[in-house]
C-alpha cells in the first residue's frame, strides 16, 4: 500500500469508528493539558469523522473538566488501538466546541437514548458524591439533558499510523500543511 492509499484507508477506518456499526476505532483516549499543567487522559466515543475537513467530533457533558482544559489550551492528542489488526493510530489536533446549534441538535437527535441519559445526571462529572446512587439519573429527570450536551470538534494536524504486525512493523505520519495532507514513512 502506498501513502495515498494508506491515507484513504485511515479515513475509512475513522469513518467506520464513528458509525453506528462500531469498530476498534470507536473508543479513543483523549489527552489534554489540565488547568494545573498536568496531562489529563480520558476515553471518548468517536461520533464523526470528515476527511474533507480533516475533523473528528465527539460529544461530552458541558460540565466536564475536559472543556475547561480545551478552553485554556486547545491542543489535544488522541490514541486508539486495533488489537486484532495490530494497528495503533495516534492523532494530534486542536479542539473546539461546536457553536452551530443545528449541528449540535442533529447530533443529539441521532444519539441513542441510553447515551443521552448520561446528560441528565444531577451532578457534573467528577463531582464528589456520598454514594454511587447519588450520581444516577433520577426516575423523573428534571430536564432532557440537552443543556449539558456539547459537541466537540477536533481539527487534525497529524495522523500517525503504526502497524505492529509481528515481523512487519510499519509506520507513517501524515501532517497537514496549508490544508493539504503530506505523508511520510518513518521508522517504527
Amino acid at each position: 500500500m502506498n501513502l495515498p492509499e494508506l491515507h484513504t484507508h485511515l479515513w475509512d477506518a475513522l469513518r467506520l469508528g464513528a458509525s453506528p456499526t462500531r469498530s476498534a476505532f470507536t473508543i479513543w483516549q483523549l489527552a489534554t493539558l489540565g488547568l494545573d499543567g498536568a496531562p489529563q487522559l480520558r476515553s471518548i466515543v468517536l461520533r464523526e469523522a470528515d476527511a474533507l475537513t480533516g475533523t473528528l467530533a465527539f460529544h461530552t457533558d458541558r460540565r466536564s473538566s475536559k472543556l475547561a482544559d480545551i478552553d485554556a489550551d486547545d491542543r489535544v492528542a488522541m490514541l486508539s488501538l486495533d488489537l486484532d489488526r495490530h494497528v495503533q493510530l495516534r492523532l494530534n489536533g486542536r479542539a473546539r466546541t461546536v457553536q452551530d446549534g443545528a449541528r449540535v441538535r442533529r447530533m443529539w437527535d441521532g444519539a441513542r437514548p441510553h447515551t443521552l441519559i448520561l446528560y441528565q445526571t444531577p451532578h457534573a462529572p467528577g463531582t464528589v458524591i456520598a454514594q454511587p446512587e447519588d450520581g444516577h439519573v433520577p426516575s423523573e429527570p428534571a430536564h432532557s439533558g440537552f443543556d449539558n450536551f456539547t459537541l466537540v470538534e477536533v481539527v487534525l494536524d497529524a495522523i500517525e499510523y503504526l502497524d505492529l504486525t509481528p515481523g512487519q512493523h510499519c509506520r507513517a505520519v501524515f501532517r497537514r500543511d496549508d490544508g493539504a495532507w503530506r505523508g511520510q514513512w518513518i521508522a517504527p
